[in-house]
């Protein structure tokens, strides 16, 4: 079954065998991202509204803002998080986490787009909120009442790899217009960003899949912005294919 095919073709059973890891050089992302507090200008559609893209690699600082966030207590104990290395290729680490202390990675990181608790003590997920940050700048954070999980509208295509975009929605939670905006931006110093969707709705949600996929070089930032009528929360997924060159 070639990759060709499952990109032309988009059946339910040949996203299972990606799914499985049964074709080759090619895997699935799904991203999902959320913000809490939309305003009138855009913003990006992540946990922190934010998305810093730091210019050099750099150990990630992981602190939590409760004390049972520790290895042996009753929050979160360890916590992975997925990114890129300096040369733009896939990396994750787990640490463990110590309370209000920081906590650093060993490998240093270009990019996060994810982070999640792997393990927890008897409250089953973090107690307090799990800031990330690069050089003294957040860069992701996983919120006390998130399920343990970063809620992040962006990633970056790896190196030697190349993002087929299958499928965009949005959702507001007011009864209020809302715009969203599906933004690429190549890794180079001066690249600038390009809209490569823009959908507009009035408390309703908004679902595009396309038919055939948009092809994202490596190397490409993604982020999905949006705007309100009135001060909402607004979330957001989408889906690639990623395909070995």
């Amino acid at each position: 079954m070639s990759k060709s095919h499952y990109l032309g073709d988009g059946r339910i059973g040949e996203g299972i065998h990606i799914a499985r890891g049964a074709m080759a050089e090619t895997s699935h992302i799904n991203k999902f991202g959320y913000n809490a507090s939309v305003g009138t200008g855009f913003e990006v559609v992540a946990d922190l509204g934010t998305n810093y893209l730091p210019t050099s690699a750099g150990v990630v600082s992981i602190v939590s803002t409760d004390a049972n966030d520790d290895d042996g207590d009753t929050g979160a104990r360890t916590v992975e998080i997925q990114g890129l290395d300096a040369d733009y290729n896939e990396l994750s680490e787990t640490v463990t986490m110590n309370g209000t202390s920081a906590v650093t990675t060993t490998a240093s990181f270009l990019r996060v787009f994810r982070m999640k608790v792997l393990t927890a003590g008897s409250s089953q997920v973090n107690e307090g909120n799990l800031t990330a940050s690069i050089g003294g700048t957040d860069i992701a954070i996983i919120h006390s009442d998130n399920g343990g999980q970063t809620l992040m509208a962006v990633y970056t295509i790896p190196a030697g790899k190349k993002g087929y975009l299958l499928k965009f929605q949005g959702s507001i939670s007011k009864n209020q217009e809302a715009v969203y905006q599906l933004r690429i931006k190549n890794g180079t110093s001066d690249a600038a960003w390009q809209m490569k969707g823009q959908w507009g709705t009035f408390a309703q949600p908004v679902t595009y899949d396309y038919p055939v996929p948009i092809e994202i070089p490596e190397k490409t930032d993604i982020q999905v912005q949006a705007k309100a009528g009135a001060t909402s929360e607004i979330g957001a997924i989408f889906d690639l294919v990623l395909v070995d060159q």
